[in-house]
């Protein structure tokens, strides 16, 4: 009798094992706002810093390619911020060049697997779904808006610690955006 229960105390440590060999890392990193719209207005110094948070998108950020194995109810493979940009300066003639990067990328507030998080940006142009179509162009002149996209995605983590770290985590990062003139 007491062989029969630690085979099956056995057995039911094996599928706990087991299961959580097959559990998705990436199940449940959570995102809750969007972005889309935002007005940065880049002053005469040139340059201007926004910080960009994912709280308040709505969806589960998943990696590219595992929406439709995800146990979320609503997963996605990508979040697109879009930035209309203004610059406003007094040198209506000028045309500059915009730029805009990516800093200080964290999940949870901290950087310890900020490097899961993939950044594209495009200046100008459109963006189809996730697709930004490289057709843009980085000319700004005063008091001409242009779009800035920013697109987030998140790579799979490799070990259930780090998705323990990341899970339902909000993702931070700042974009600075500066127009240079020749």
């Amino acid at each position: 009798m007491r062989q029969k229960k630690l085979v099956i105390g056995l057995l039911v440590m094996l599928a706990l094992v087991v299961s959580s060999f097959t559990y998705a890392y990436w199940s449940s990193v959570s995102l809750t706002g969007n972005k889309v719209g935002n007005s940065v207005v880049i002053g005469e110094g040139r340059t201007a810093t926004v910080a960009v948070t994912t709280a308040g998108v709505s969806g589960t950020l998943v990696p590219t390619g595992k929406a439709a194995t995800s146990i979320s109810a609503t997963p996605v493979e990508y979040v697109v911020f879009t930035f209309d940009t203004d610059w406003n300066d007094n040198l209506a003639a000028v045309t500059g060049t915009l730029a805009a990067t990516i800093s200080n990328i964290k999940i949870g507030g901290v950087t310890t697997n900020a490097g899961l998080v993939v950044t594209a940006v495009q200046i100008g142009g459109t963006v189809t779904g996730g697709t930004l179509n490289g057709n843009g162009s980085t000319a700004i002149t005063p008091a001409t808006n242009v779009n800035v996209y920013v697109k987030v995605t998140l790579t799979e983590p490799t070990t259930q610690a780090i998705y323990d770290a990341i899970k339902n985590a909000t993702i931070t990062f700042d974009v600075t955006f500066v127009v240079t003139t020749a």
